[in-house]
């Protein structure tokens, strides 16, 4: 596995992923129903009946969603201060 180091040409663009998923966690887990309904509307559009994480339980959701997005944006956010650091 090849790494790289991030340079201050790459925290710009990780910041704005980790704002984006930030605010994509923070809306699982302030308002499940409305992502569960969105999520619902959109799953129907391509094919019906088959499974799609809006099935999951409320709790649930908020729970593994919310904790992606939050954990996404974390990840970003050190990216960023590793960019800017260099």
């Amino acid at each position: 596995m090849q790494g790289t180091i991030p340079s201050r040409g790459d925290a710009p663009a990780a910041l704005a992923m980790a704002v984006l998923f930030l605010s994509f966690g923070l809306f699982a887990i302030v308002c499940p129903q409305r992502l569960s309904a969105a999520m619902d509307n959109f799953a129907n559009t391509w094919k019906h009946g088959v499974w799609h994480p809006y099935r999951m339980s409320i709790p649930t959701l908020r729970l593994v969603v919310g904790g992606v997005g939050v954990g996404g944006a974390a990840l970003f956010f050190y990216i960023a201060y590793v960019g800017f650091s260099r």
